[in-house]
């Protein structure tokens, strides 16, 4: 069997097992950067699931030792001399043999890619085997498949004209050989507190500072955007007087700056709890009693699983609210079906970014532009995209983004606002141009989909409570206009983002994932109903179905002071009560982070502040930067 043949995985599926004890862990493509530490008895190893963090956990679990913080794998070769055994912090030294060497590479030894095309930063792998003419090597994060035997791949080995070279694919430096003599032996897992404090360390909270620049508005700050490019035009046009009246309010435009340890934090947390949701979500899919809390009609529900079953690769943006108090990460919620400021993130920040000469150019959209292209493209679509919004500022600026997204992507695609040139026929729903309809890409909610099923059933007569004659008496006819529901319920019509995404994306959600991770750090504790507990402390009641911060309510203890409340469409609708965690005032205003899950994995994140508690979709999306340790 081929590597063009095996099973590609999935992020965090164990890839194989090398020297007995060290799994590789599936980072699901190379373009895939977690932002997500992993630490191991305290340890930092890496970021998950990078190749150094592999080649830095099998050398703490099979010698005892780890190696020093380096920029990336290529400079291992250069800038590495020496481990250090973490139960007494003697230094050992490393051998380096340039591929070439006289000596045959040895069991144990890391084996050093440097920098190129294909591999960028270089890449490391561990030398598990040694054959007289080859050797197999244990790694992460290059071939993505699962091993059949206890190693990843076998190299050859040639020896010619008294050398030893490693003939792989891609350029090889040479390889390290740690010299011990014999003096380093596996990491007894089960007596850690011998390892040393000075290697173990918390895993740092991280930093934020809410900054401004002093600028008056000024017409020539607008050059920075492309009025070609239709979505920046969209922008320019809708948001220029808002812009205006921030800069007559202040006379300042506000951002925020991060340091590197809030960056890791945050993803390391958004993909954890993402990880969490997906598994309340399976719990919720299979159960009838905990489907009947969402208030879906259960019309709907054996359309549900058939999506969680089948279409669990139709996905591609999240978004998770977390509140940050300078010490600890907490989730507000899971707005898994939504896309509101995804754009400001990808592109519009960082535009401004480089325009005004903000301390670092590195915002945290970090690559979410790329990592959108790169997803759409994995998707392998081969047929037009039909993008369907509602009439609606924010969806039309969104949609004009992504299709640009899918344009990169080499996927065609037609946007169209509401239904009105979209028409009946034979059974299939076509465009204005009669192109029959098979991939959609909605902003539209499921909630507004299903409340449209249920108007169109009375509306057509399709139930009667005594009989079931008239359910299949309505027929489409050709050249109507369908309705929305009829669309995106349509049998053979695939949409991103799917159904089953109306789970995740519900609030009801949260007292089972509480239930299920009970005081897992990074959650609030929330109930179905106002808990003695909860009475005792601040809390907030959030409608399970809501939109933009509509109807969620900031009580303080005892429930006899309302902190803040807003209004809005939800007041119907059951509510779930949440623990209520203080956000931090930066300057008379309260900050967000909305971390961006682009299909499965964290990709960037996007902070909305505003001068009151409950922050919706009128707060203003603003601009954060990256600043690194080193950095002025």
């Amino acid at each position: 069997m081929t590597l063009n043949q095996v099973v590609l995985s999935p992020f965090n599926d164990i890839l194989g097992t090398a020297s007995t004890n060290v799994p590789a862990y599936s980072n699901t493509h190379d373009e895939i950067f977690s932002m997500e530490r992993h630490y191991m008895h305290g340890i930092f190893m890496g970021i998950k699931w990078q190749c150094v963090e592999y080649a830095r956990r099998w050398l703490l679990l099979r010698k005892g030792c780890v190696f020093k913080p380096i920029d990336c794998a290529a400079n291992i070769w250069t800038e590495l001399t020496s481990v250090e055994r973490v139960t007494d912090g003697q230094h050992f030294p490393l051998t380096a043999h340039p591929n070439g060497s006289p000596l045959l590479p040895q069991c144990g030894s890391f084996l050093i890619y440097p920098r190129s095309k294909e591999q960028p930063v270089g890449h490391i792998a561990v030398i598990c085997d040694v054959g007289p003419d080859y050797i197999r090597i244990a790694e992460q994060n290059n071939k993505f498949h699962y091993w059949i035997d206890d190693y990843a791949r076998q190299i050859p080995v040639i020896y010619k004209d008294g050398l030893y070279y490693v003939e792989d694919k891609e350029q090889i430096s040479g390889w390290m050989e740690t010299e011990d003599n014999d003096q380093l032996k596996p990491l007894d897992e089960l007596d850690t507190n011998a390892i040393l404090l000075q290697y173990q360390q918390p895993q740092p909270a991280g930093k934020i500072t809410r900054c401004v620049i002093s600028q008056k508005y000024d017409d020539t700050r607008k050059i920075w955007l492309n009025k070609d490019v239709p979505v920046e035009k969209f922008f320019l046009e809708q948001y220029d007087e808002i812009m205006k009246r921030m800069d007559n309010y202040s006379e300042q435009l506000p951002y925020y700056k991060i340091n590197a340890d809030l960056l890791f934090n945050i993803g390391t947390v958004s993909n954890e709890v993402h990880r969490m949701f997906i598994e309340a979500t399976n719990r919720v899919v299979h159960d009838d009693e905990l489907l009947a809390r969402f208030k879906i009609p259960n019309v709907f529900w054996n359309r549900i699983r058939h999506s969680w079953i089948n279409e669990q690769n139709l996905i591609m943006s999240g978004r998770i609210d977390l509140a940050f108090d300078e010490k600890q990460l907490k989730v507000f919620e899971y707005n898994a079906d939504s896309a509101s400021a995804l754009v400001e993130c990808a592109i519009i920040h960082k535009k401004w970014a480089e325009a005004i000469d903000l301390p670092s150019k590195f915002m945290s959209g970090l690559q979410l532009h790329h990592v959108l292209v790169n997803n759409w493209k994995a998707m392998k679509i081969t047929t037009k995209i039909h993008i369907l919004i509602d009439d609606k500022r924010d969806e039309i600026f969104t949609a004009l983004y992504m299709q640009n997204v899918m344009k990169e992507a080499g996927i065609e695609s037609k946007l169209y606002v509401g239904t009105d040139k979209l028409y009946w026929k034979d059974d299939m729903i076509v465009d204005n141009d009669g192109e029959i309809i098979k991939f959609i890409w909605k902003l539209w909610m499921w909630e507004t989909v299903f409340q449209d099923h249920i108007d169109v059933t009375k509306e057509r007569d399709l139930v009667n409570s005594n009989s079931t004659e008239h359910i299949l008496k309505w027929k489409p006819v050709n050249g109507e206009h369908p309705r929305i529901s009829d669309i995106l319920l349509h049998d053979r019509i695939k949409v991103i983002e799917p159904l089953w995404k109306v789970i995740t994306s519900n609030k009801a959600l949260l007292p089972i994932l509480w239930s299920m991770y009970p005081n897992h750090p990074n959650l609030l504790r929330t109930e179905w109903s106002l808990t003695e507990e909860l009475k005792h402390t601040s809390f907030v009641k959030k409608p399970i179905v809501g939109h933009c911060g509509q109807n969620v309510t900031l009580y303080g203890p005892e429930g006899n002071v309302v902190i803040a409340e807003t209004t809005g469409n939800f007041s119907t609708r059951d509510n779930i009560y949440q623990e209520l965690f203080p956000l931090k005032n930066y300057d008379g205003y309260y900050a967000i982070i909305g971390s961006w899950i682009i299909r499965g994995n964290f990709a960037g994140f996007s902070i909305r502040e505003d001068r009151t508690l409950i922050i919706d979709h009128h707060s203003p999306v603003t601009p954060c930067c990256i600043v690194w340790e080193d950095e002025k």
